[in-house]
């Protein structure tokens, strides 16, 4: 898999997942601004012919093939205390 969810991800990310309300609810992980100032996106969105879709952990998930390179090993995580999700690279 290009990017990784921990257990605390998608123990919040998959009911979002499945009350998502969009025809197909994917889940894009990319990147804006470019690789060395860039910060990392998640959120729900719709394919289009520059992505290859990938079932992660039984999450839906969308990543830009431009954009493929920037985000690969990338790990994404729920923190409580801050009641958000994190994308890092190890």
């Amino acid at each position: 898999s290009p990017v990784q969810f921990t257990d605390s991800a998608l123990l919040n990310l998959l009911p979002l997942v499945r009350e998502n309300k969009m025809p197909e609810p994917f889940v894009r992980v990319g990147m804006r601004g470019g690789a060395c100032g860039g910060t990392f996106v998640l959120g729900f969105d719709s394919k289009t012919d520059h992505d290859e879709a990938y079932l992660i952990d039984e999450i839906p998930v969308l990543i830009d093939k431009r954009e493929l390179l920037f985000v690969l090993g990338t790990v994404i995580s729920f923190e409580p205390q801050a009641n958000g999700f994190y994308l890092h690279k190890p």
